[in-house]
C-alpha cells in the first residue's frame, strides 16, 4: 500500500497538512521548468501551437497509434507490443504529472505536454522497419524511473515535486534527441539494432535521469518521518513541523546509540532498535496482582519515608531484606508507583525511578544471544530507564556516548552516563534506582554508588535475603545502607491478604451467616502469626483451607500452618508422591524435565502442548522387522511386576483442566510466575526433590526405577495362599485382600516425583524429533519453532556415554526419518507459513529456517552431531531396513563428505519443491533456493566457515550473496542444472517437461536480479510450457498476465483454461480437494475477473470476481487491488455485493487473519481513503460492512491476535466515523475501548505506543466534548471526568507530555472548566510546564519552537490568555529569523567546474536544478496559491475534508526506519553535482485554517484560535464569522461557535525591530514591550509550579 500521507487540519503546525502544496520560492522555479518544456514541444511542433493538443489525453495517443496500425496490418503483432509499453509509459506519465500538478497551480498540463511529445515522436518515426521494437526499449528504460516515482503518491513535497519535473522534462528532452536522430539517420536505418540506447545523446540523457533519480532515496529518506508518523495525532505532526524531522530523527538517532552502547542483545530490541521494555511488564503484572490497600505501611515507617521523601537522607541506599516469599517484590511494586505519585512530599521537583525486577528479566542461559552477567543486565536496564527519562537527560547520554564510545564494562557506562554526567548535578531531579533480589554481582556497582557525593539526588532501593545482606554488605564491605526486615512491618499487609483470600473461599464468603466471622477472624490471627509473613506458607494453607470445610480438616491445616518452610515442602512433596496418579507423577516430572532444561521459558499453552506430546511418544519395543520405533500411544493404566520389561502404560493423559487451573489446584510446586511462564512456586523446592536412583533404564514408560526392595510377586503368592486357607471365601472378599496384595504388586514400579539430570536433553531431543517428524504435530508453530531452533544444541548437550541407552535407541530411528522422510526434511526445511504477510514472515518463519541452514548446511555444526552419535552403537542398534542402514553406513564412512551423506535427501526434496510441487510463492522458491545454494557450494567442498556463529554475525559480509531475495541468471541456471540430474524423470514426456518449464518462468520472473533478463527468461519459458502442453494452466495463467499479451487474449487464454478446470471438477469431486488445485482456479477465475475489468465489462468482471472466492482460496492483498478499482470506477454496488460474498465465506478466513488485517483492512484505509464508509453510505449497506468487521473481530478474538486486533478495532472505528450520516460514537467508543482493555492486557512489543496513544487521545476528545454537552447530567458529568483522567492512570509513569499532550490537555481543560483545581491536573500542568520550560533552559536553541508549541497547546487550554499571545509571537518569529536564513542561502549561488561546464551545453537537461528564486522580501507570508475558495450556497467553504480525527488515521503495521544517514546536501545547479554544505534548516510548517484551509508560513493576519479543541482549531475571520453564525458546514468539523475562542494577533514585524536580545514580546495591551526570557519563565514557574 502507498505509504501514510499527512492529512490537513488535524493541527495547526503540520509538517505538511497537504503535502503536495509548496512554497512560492518553489513554485517559481517548478513554473520555470514547465515554461522550457512547453516551449520545447511548441519546437517539436514546428513552432506551430496549433499542432499541440493542450488537452491531450492517454487515448488520444494510443487512438493515433490504431490509426497507424490499420495502415500497415502486416506488423500488427509489432505494433502490439508497442502499444502496451507506451500505455504504461503514458499510465506512469500521467501519474507523475498529476503529482506536479498536485503540488503547483501551474497553468500547463505536464502529462498532456509530454503526452504530445511523444505523439510527434511516433509522428516522425513511423513507417521504419524496427523502429517501435527499439522504441519500445527506450520508453522501458524511462518507465524504470517513472514507477518509482509513482509510490510517492500524496506524498509528494516540494523537493519530490521539482525532481518528478525534471524527470517529465529529460523525457521531453529524450523525445526532441529521437526526432533529430530522424533527420540525421536517413540511411541503413533497417539494418541498425538498439538504434536509440546506442546512441551517445540518449545515453546521456538516460544517465542523467538516472542520477536525478539518485537524489530521489535522499529527499525521500528526509521526508519519510513526517510521512510515516501522521496517525500518532497532533504531537506527532508537530515533530514534523518546522524542524519536527530533525528533531524526532536526532531523538531516535540519540536513542538508537544508548541502546547499543548500552550492549542489549539483538533479540531485546524492537524494529526501532530501542529495547523492549521487559521491565514495565513486570511492573504492571505485579501491580495488578496486589491487593487493594498493601503497602501503605511505608509512610508510618520513619526509615523507609525519609529515605523516600527527606531532602537529605540519613542512608540513600534502603535495603527490604526477608526470606524469600515474603512479599518483598510487590512491597517494591507499591513503592514505585508511591515515589511516581510523590508530589509536595517530593524532595525535588522531579522524581525519576528506573527499576528492574528480576523475574521480569527472567531469562535462560540460553534464551537469547545474551550471556551477560546480572551486573550486567541490570545496568542496562536501569540506565536505559535514567537516559531516555527526560529529554534533556537524553540528550546529555546521547552526547557522552558519540564523544566517548566505545566503554569498559558496566562500572565504566555508570560512571560517563550517569554518576559523572553534568545533567545529574544540574537538574533538580531526584533518581529513585529500584533492584529486586540482590546478587553479589551487583556490589562493584554499589561501591561505586556508595562514592558518589551527593547521593541524596540518587537513592537506591534493593530487595534481599538477610543472609546475602549480612554476608556481602557487612562492615567490612565500605558500604552504608539502612535495613527493614520486612516480615516485622507488613502484619497489615498480610491481615489484607488474607481477608481477599477468604473473600473467594465459599465457606467463608459470606459473613453474615453464624460463626462465620469468628472463624474468619480465627483464621487470620492464627495464619498471620503462624506464617509470620511467609507469603509460601501461607498460600500453603491457604490452599489447603480452600479444600476442606468440616471443622477438624480446617483446625488440621491451622496446627500445621507454622511448621517450617522445609518441612511444609517435604509434606507436600510426600502428598504427591502418595495422591496422585502415576499418569500425573509422569506430567510433574515432564514439566520439571522443560522447566529445568529447556531452553527458554514457557508459557502456560506452550507447556501444555509440550505435554500433550507425549501422548506421540513412540514405544521402546522395537520389532526386528520395524525401520522406526512405533508411535501408537499407549492408554492402559495396569500395572505389571517390576520382572516383566514393559509397562505398557502412557506417559501422559490428556485432561481437560486447564494447566493452569492444574498447576494450582494439584500441582502447587509449580506457578505461572508475573512473566506468564511456568516455574517452581519456589525455588527452594527443586532442592528437595531427590534424583533418580542408581543408573537403571530409564524408558519413557518408566519414570523412575523401581523402589529399592519391592515386595516381590513369589512373596505375595505365599500369603495368599496361606489367607485362602484360613479365611471363609465371604470373608476374603469382603476384607478385599486381592485389591491390597495388587496394589502392593505395583508399588515394586510406583513412581516418584524426582531429577533425571543425566537423560534430560536426550528426553527433550525425543519430544523435538517426534514434533518434527508427525505432521500433525508440527502444524503447532511454536512447537515446531521451539524443535527447529534447538534440537541441535539439546543434540550436543547429550552425554552418550551417561544416557540411558534404551532412550538412545528411540533416537537413532527418528534421526533418520528427520533426514530421509519428507515430513521430517519439510517439518526442518521448509516453509509452511504461506497465509502470513511477507513482513510476518520474515520476521517468523523466515529467521528460524535461516538458523537453521546456518547450524545444518552453512556450518558442520549439525553434520558432525550426527555423526558422533552414528558412533554409538545403542543409538544405531535400531535403525533397521535399506534405507536406514544405507544412511548409517553413508555418516560412518570414513572421510565422507558428511554433508552429502546426510543432506542429499534433502537437497532432492528442495529440488523437487522448487521444480515439481505445484507451488510457486516467491517464500517458497526462496526456501529451496538459498538452501540448494549452500548445499552445491558444500558438495563443491568450496572453503566456508564451520563456526555457525560466523553466519549468526550481523556484519556477515556474504549475507546478501547467499541470503538475499534476488539472483543472477547463472545461479538459477547452475540449481536447475543439478537438479535436473537427480530428477531424470521430470522432463520424460511433454507435460512433465511443461511443468519445469512453467517453474523455472516463475523462478526467473520472482528471483532473477536483471530486469531485461527476468522478462525474456520468463516470457520465453512460460510460452514453451504452454507450448509443450497446451493443458498446462498455471502456464496459460501466467502468459494471460504477460504485458506482451493483450487484453482480448488474456481473457481467451483464461476463460479457455477455467472451462477447462470446471470440466475437470464435475468429472472429479476429488480434485477439489487438492489445495493447488483449489487456488488454480481461483487466481485464474480473479485475473479473469481483472481482464474483463480492464475491458470495461464491469458487471461480468465483478461477476467472476465473486464466483472466485466461491473457492477455498483466500488472497485478500488481491481482493483490495479489485475494491481499489470498484471505487476508482466508483462501483458501489459491486463493492458491496464483493464484501458480501467475502463474509459468506468466513469460515476460510482464520489462516489468513494476518493478511486480512495488514494487506486488506489497512490497504483500504489509508489515510486519504474513506472507500469503505463511502460504499456503505452510497448503497446504504452498513450493514454488511458491520458484518465484515464483526466477523474479523470474533476471528482475532478467537486467535487471540492481540496487536492485529487492535489495528482492526482501529480500522472499525475510524470507517465509522468517516460516515456522512451521523455518527454511531457510542459504537465508536466502545469499539475504541474493547482495543485499548485488549492491548493493556496483553502488551506488545512490536505495536507502536504513538498509535495507543493515538486512540488515546480520540476517547478523551470524545469525552471531554460529551462532558459539557448542555444536556449531560452532573453525576455523568462528573463519572466521564474520572474516565478521562484514568486513561492516563498516572502522572509519572513514563508518560511523555509531548506524545500524550492532547489527552493530558483534555484532563487539564475539564478540570479548568470545571473549576475542581484536582490533584491530578496540577500535575499534568506541572510536567507540561516543566518540559517547556526545560527546552528553553538548554543550550539548543533549535528546540525552543517545540516549547512555544508545548507551552501554547497549554495556555490556551487553561485561558491563560497573555502567555498564550506571547507563546504565538515567538513561534511566529523563529519562523521569519527560519525564513531569512533559508531565504539568503538559497539565493546564494554555487559555482563549480562540472556546472560551469554543465551550463554551456546547448540543452534542457544542463539546466536543470537550477537553484531556487529568492523570496520576494514585500511578499506576504500567506500561501497565495491557495485562494480562499468560494463559499457554498453563501454560507459554507470548500476545503480538504476533515475525514476523522488524527487519531484514527492509520499507517502501515510494519514499516521500515529510514534514516537520514547524511547532513543536509546543498543542491548544485546542475543534475551531476550535490555540493554538500552546511544548510541552515528549511521551514517546513505553515499554520492552516480549518475552514477553508488557507494558509500562512506566519500568520500575518489574526486567527482564532479554540480552547475547547484543546488549541487544534485554528480559523481566520471569516471562517470564525460563519461558525459564529452555524454558517461554516466543513464535514468533520466539531469545532461549536460556543466553544472558547482567543485571538491570535497578526505578526507585526515592526514591534520587533528594537527588542533587545534575550526578551520576548508582550500583548499589545500590555504598558510594558518585552520581558526578558528568564524572568517569564521564573513568571512561569511561579504560577504553574508553586502553586
Amino acid at each position: 500500500m502507498a505509504p501514510a500521507t499527512l492529512q490537513s487540519s488535524t493541527t495547526n503546525m503540520s509538517a505538511s497538512s497537504e503535502p503536495g502544496k509548496v512554497d512560492l520560492a518553489d513554485q517559481k522555479e517548478i513554473e520555470a521548468i514547465w515554461k522550457e518544456v512547453h516551449a520545447k514541444v511548441l519546437e517539436l511542433a514546428g513552432g506551430d501551437p496549433k499542432k499541440v493538443q493542450h488537452t491531450m489525453s492517454i487515448d488520444d495517443v494510443l487512438g493515433y497509434i490504431d490509426r497507424v496500425q490499420k495502415k500497415d496490418a502486416a506488423k500488427a503483432e509489432e505494433y502490439g507490443a508497442f502499444k502496451n509499453i507506451v500505455s504504461q509509459t503514458l499510465q506512469c506519465i500521467g501519474v507523475v504529472g498529476g503529482l506536479v500538478t498536485d503540488g503547483v497551480s501551474t497553468v500547463f498540463a505536464p502529462a498532456g505536454t509530454c503526452y504530445n511529445a511523444l505523439t510527434f515522436v511516433i509522428q516522425a518515426w513511423q513507417g521504419y522497419e524496427g523502429t517501435f521494437e527499439n522504441l519500445a526499449e527506450l520508453l522501458g528504460k524511462c518507465v524504470e524511473f517513472f514507477e518509482r516515482l509513482q509510490s510517492y503518491q500524496g506524498r509528494m513535497d516540494a523537493k519530490l515535486t521539482r525532481l518528478a519535473s525534471q524527470n517529465l522534462r529529460l523525457f521531453v528532452e529524450i523525445c526532441d534527441r529521437t526526432i533529430k536522430l530522424r533527420k540525421k539517420h536517413t540511411r541503413f536505418l533497417r539494418f541498425t539494432k538498439q538504434l536509440f540506447l546506442s546512441d551517445d545523446g540518449v545515453q546521456d540523457l538516460l544517465s542523467m535521469m538516472d542520477k536525478l533519480n539518485s537524489k530521489e532515496a535522499l529527499l525521500v529518506a528526509a521526508q519519510t518521518y513526517r510521512l510515516v508518523s501522521d496517525s500518532a495525532g497532533d504531537i506527532k505532526l508537530i515533530l514534523g513541523a518546522q524542524e519536527g524531522l530533525k528533531r524526532e530523527d536526532e531523538a531516535k538517532r540519540w536513542r538508537r546509540s544508548i541502546a547499543k552502547a548500552l550492549g542489549f542483545p539483538g533479540t531485546a530490541l524492537d524494529s526501532d532498535g530501542e529495547p523492549v521494555p521487559a521491565w514495565q511488564r513486570a511492573l504492571d503484572t505485579r501491580l495488578n496482582s496486589l491487593v487493594e490497600g498493601t503497602g501503605d505501611w511505608w509512610r508510618t515507617d520513619d526509615t523507609f519515608f525519609y529515605w523516600a521523601a527527606a531532602q537529605y537522607p540519613e542512608e540513600s541506599l534502603l535495603i527490604l531484606s526477608g526470606a524469600g516469599g515474603t512479599g518483598k517484590t510487590s512491597m517494591m511494586a507499591n513503592t514505585i508507583r508511591s515515589i511516581r505519585r510523590l508530589r509536595s512530599e517530593a524532595p525535588s521537583s522531579r522524581v525519576v525511578a528506573a527499576y528492574y525486577f528480576a523475574d521480569g528479566d527472567k531469562r535462560k542461559p540460553d534464551d537469547d544471544d545474551d550471556d551477560s552477567g546480572c551486573l550486567e543486565r541490570v545496568s542496562r536496564a536501569l540506565l536505559w530507564q535514567l537516559a531516555t527519562s527526560y529529554e534533556a537527560m537524553t540528550k546529555s547520554v546521547a552526547s557522552v556516548v558519540e564523544r566517548a564510545a566505545p566503554f569498559e564494562g558496566a562500572l565504566n557506562l555508570w560512571a560517563q552516563l550517569f554518576f559523572e554526567n553534568k545533567e545529574l548535578q544540574n537538574s533538580n531531579t531526584t533518581f529513585y534506582l529500584f533492584v529486586d533480589t540482590f546478587d553479589p554481582d551487583l556490589m562493584p556497582l554499589l561501591q561505586r554508588y556508595q562514592e558518589t557525593p551527593d547521593r541524596a539526588k540518587v537513592r537506591v532501593f534493593l530487595t534481599g535475603r538477610p543472609e546475602l545482606v549480612t554476608g556481602y554488605l557487612g562492615p567490612t564491605s565500605g558500604i552504608t545502607f539502612a535495613e527493614i526486615p520486612i516480615t516485622k512491618r507488613n502484619h497489615h499487609d498480610v491481615e489484607k491478604y488474607i481477608v481477599s483470600q477468604m473473600d473467594n473461599m465459599p465457606m467463608l464468603r459470606d459473613t453474615g451467616r453464624q460463626g462465620i466471622s469468628k472463624w474468619r477472624q480465627d483464621i487470620m490471627d492464627q495464619l498471620r502469626d503462624k506464617c509470620a509473613g511467609d507469603y509460601f506458607k501461607l498460600n500453603t494453607s491457604l490452599a489447603a483451607l480452600a479444600k476442606v470445610d468440616l471443622i477438624e480438616d480446617i483446625e488440621e491445616v491451622l496446627a500445621a500452618a507454622g511448621k517450617p518452610r522445609m518441612d511444609q515442602i517435604k509434606a507436600e512433596l510426600h502428598r504427591l508422591n502418595t495422591t496422585r496418579t502415576i499418569k500425573e507423577i509422569r506430567e510433574i516430572n515432564e514439566i520439571i524435565l522443560w522447566v529445568e532444561h529447556g531452553r527458554r521459558w514457557f508459557p502456560v499453552g506452550m507447556m501444555d502442548a509440550i505435554l500433550s506430546v507425549k501422548h506421540r511418544r513412540p514405544s521402546v519395543t522395537i520389532r526386528g522387522d520395524q525401520q522406526t520405533p512405533s508411535l501408537q500411544p499407549q492408554a492402559s493404566d495396569a500395572l505389571e511386576p517390576s520382572s516383566k520389561a514393559q509397562e505398557p502404560t502412557a506417559l501422559t493423559t490428556i485432561s481437560l483442566l486447564p494447566l493452569a487451573e492444574k498447576l494450582r489446584d494439584k500441582y502447587p510446586i509449580f506457578s505461572v510466575t508475573d512473566s506468564g511462564v511456568v516455574d517452581w512456586r519456589n525455588s527452594e523446592i527443586k532442592g528437595q526433590i531427590p534424583m533418580r536412583e542408581g543408573q537403571q533404564d530409564a524408558t519413557d514408560q518408566v519414570g523412575a526405577p523401581a523402589r529399592s526392595r519391592g515386595i516381590q510377586e513369589s512373596e505375595i503368592k505365599i500369603v495368599q495362599h496361606f489367607l485362602s486357607n484360613v479365611c471363609p471365601k465371604d470373608l476374603y472378599e469382603r476384607f478385599q485382600f486381592e485389591n491390597f496384595f495388587n496394589e502392593k504388586l505395583g508399588a515394586g514400579l510406583k513412581e516418584y516425583i524426582h531429577l533425571d539430570p543425566d537423560n534430560a536433553d536426550i528426553r527433550i531431543v525425543l519430544t523435538s524429533l517426534v514434533i518434527l517428524t508427525e505432521k500433525d504435530l508440527r502444524g503447532q508453530e511454536p512447537l515446531r519453532q521451539y524443535a527447529m531452533y534447538w534440537l541441535l544444541e539439546h543434540l550436543e548437550a547429550v552425554d552418550l556415554s551417561s544416557a540411558d541407552r534404551k532412550l538412545k535407541g528411540q533416537v537413532g530411528p527418528l534421526l533418520v526419518r528427520l533426514f530421509t522422510e519428507d515430513c521430517g526434511i519439510d517439518s526442518l526445511f521448509w516453509c509452511f507459513d504461506i497465509n502470513v504477510s511477507t513482513k510476518t514472515w520474515e520476521q517468523g518463519e523466515a529467521f528460524y529456517l535461516r538458523e537453521v541452514r546456518n547450524e545444518w548446511v552453512y556450518s558442520t555444526a549439525g553434520v558432525r552431531e550426527i555423526s558422533r552419535w552414528f558412533s554409538d552403537s545403542s543409538v544405531t542398534k535400531s535403525i533397521t531396513g535399506e534405507v536406514g542402514e544405507s544412511f548409517v553406513a553413508a555418516v560412518k564412512t570414513l572421510g565422507a563428505n558428511l554433508h552429502v551423506a546426510i543432506l542429499s535427501k534433502v537437497a532432492t526434496r528442495m529440488a523437487r519443491h522448487l521444480f515439481i510441487e505445484v507451488e510457486f510463492l516467491k517464500r517458497q522458491f526462496l526456501t529451496a533456493v538459498h538452501f540448494l545454494r549452500v548445499y552445491l557450494a558444500r558438495l563443491e567442498g568450496r572453503d566456508m566457515p564451520d563456526d555457525p556463529a560466523t553466519y549468526r554475525e550481523a556484519g556477515w559480509e556474504e549475507y546478501e550473496k547467499w541470503e538475499g531475495d534476488a539472483f543472477s541468471v547463472s545461479a538459477l541456471e547452475e540449481i536447475e542444472t543439478w537438479a535436473l540430474k537427480e530428477l531424470p524423470e521430470s522432463k520424460s514426456t511433454p507435460a512433465w517437461e511443461s511443468l519445469w518449464e512453467i517453474h523455472g518462468a516463475l523462478q526467473a520472473f520472482q528471483l532473477c536480479d536483471n530486469e531485461e533478463e527476468k522478462k525474456e527468461i520468463s516470457q520465453k519459458r512460460a510460452a514453451k510450457a504452454l507450448r509443450l502442453n497446451p493443458q498446462n494452466w498455471h502456464a496459460c495463467h501466467f502468459v494471460s498476465g504477460r504485458p506482451t499479451t493483450s487484453k482480448e487474449e488474456g481473457v481467451k487464454l483464461l476463460k479457455r483454461a477455467k472451462q477447462a478446470l470446471d470440466d475437470i471438477r464435475k468429472k472429479d469431486e476429488t480434485w477439489m480437494n487438492d489445495s493447488a488445485n483449489t487456488a488454480l482456479i481461483a487466481r485464474i477465475t480473479l485475473d479473469l475477473g481483472n481482464k474483463l475489468w480492464d475491458l470495461g465489462d464491469y458487471p461480468a468482471a465483478a461477476k467472476t470476481h465473486r464466483e472466485s472466492l466461491g473457492y477455498d482460496y483466500v488472497h485478500f492483498s488481491t481482493y483490495a487491488k479489485v475494491l481499489h478499482r470498484y471505487e476508482e470506477h466508483e462501483q458501489w454496488d459491486e463493492f458491496i455485493a464483493f464484501i458480501q460474498e467475502l463474509n459468506d465465506k468466513r469460515e476460510v478466513w482464520d489462516a489468513y487473519f494476518d493478511e486480512l488485517v495488514n494487506e486488506f483492512i489497512i490497504n483500504l484505509i489509508d489515510e486519504n481513503s474513506d472507500m469503505l464508509a463511502a460504499a456503505a453510505d452510497l448503497t446504504k449497506r452498513w450493514d454488511v460492512i458491520v458484518s465484515f468487521f464483526e466477523i474479523a473481530i470474533d476471528i482475532g478474538a478467537k486467535m487471540q491476535s492481540y496487536e492485529l486486533l487492535f489495528l482492526l478495532r482501529e480500522g472499525f472505528a475510524r470507517t465509522l466515523e468517516l460516515t456522512d450520516g451521523t455518527v454511531d460514537e457510542k459504537t465508536v467508543v466502545g469499539i475504541r475501548i474493547a482495543a485499548l482493555e485488549s492491548i493493556r492486557a496483553h502488551p506488545s512489543d512490536t505495536l507502536p505506543q504513538a498509535r495507543i496513544d493515538s486512540m488515546t487521545d480520540s476517547l478523551a476528545q470524545t469525552y471531554l466534548d460529551e462532558a459539557f454537552r448542555p444536556n449531560t447530567s452532573d453525576e455523568k458529568r462528573e463519572a466521564l471526568g474520572i474516565t478521562i483522567s484514568a486513561l492516563l492512570p498516572d502522572v509519572s509513569d513514563g508518560m511523555d507530555a509531548w506524545g500524550n499532550i492532547i489527552t493530558i490537555c483534555c484532563i487539564i481543560r475539564y478540570d479548568y472548566k470545571r473549576g475542581t483545581n484536582s490533584e491530578t491536573a496540577k500535575l499534568w500542568i506541572e510536567r507540561a510546564v516543566r518540559a517547556g520550560l526545560e527546552l528553553l533552559s538548554d543550550s539548543d536553541e533549535d528546540n525552543d519552537g517545540y516549547a512555544y508549541w508545548l507551552l501554547g497547546r497549554l495556555f490556551v487550554t487553561l485561558e491563560d490568555e497573555e502567555n498564550h499571545i506571547i507563546s504565538w509571537a515567538m513561534r511566529n518569529a523563529f519562523q521569519v529569523q527560519d525564513l531569512a536564513r533559508w531565504d539568503e542561502w538559497v539565493s546564494t549561488p554555487i559555482a563549480s567546474p562540472t556546472k560551469a561546464k554543465a551550463l554551456k551545453r546547448d540543452s534542457i537537461a544542463s539546466r536543470l536544478d537550477s537553484g531556487l528564486q529568492r523570496v520576494d522580501s514585500n511578499m506576504s507570508y500567506f500561501i497565495k496559491d491557495q485562494e480562499k475558495p468560494t463559499p457554498t450556497n453563501g454560507v459554507g467553504v470548500e476545503k480538504p475534508v476533515r475525514t476523522a480525527t488524527a487519531s484514527s488515521a492509520p499507517d502501515p503495521v510494519h514499516r521500515d526506519e529510514f534514516q537520514v544517514k547524511t547532513p543536509p546536501a546543498r543542491i548544485a545547479t546542475d543534475i551531476v553535482e550535490a555540493a554538500p554544505d552546511e544548510a541552515p534548516p528549511k521551514p517546513m510548517w505553515y499554520v492552516s485554517c480549518d475552514g477553508c484551509g488557507r494558509q500562512w508560513t506566519v500568520t500575518d493576519e489574526p486567527l482564532f484560535n479554540s480552547a475547547d479543541c484543546l488549541g487544534d482549531i485554528l480559523l481566520d475571520r471569516r471562517c470564525y464569522d460563519l461558525l459564529m453564525k452555524d454558517q461554516l458546514d466543513v464535514k468533520g468539523l466539531k469545532c461549536k461557535k460556543e466553544h472558547k475562542f482567543f485571538e491570535i494577533p497578526a505578526w507585526d514585524g515592526e514591534l520587533y525591530k528594537d527588542m533587545p536580545k534575550g526578551y520576548l514580546p508582550l500583548p499589545a495591551n500590555n504598558p510594558k514591550k518585552w520581558i526578558p526570557l528568564e524572568e517569564w519563565k521564573e513568571t512561569l514557574r511561579r504560577k504553574y509550579l508553586q502553586g
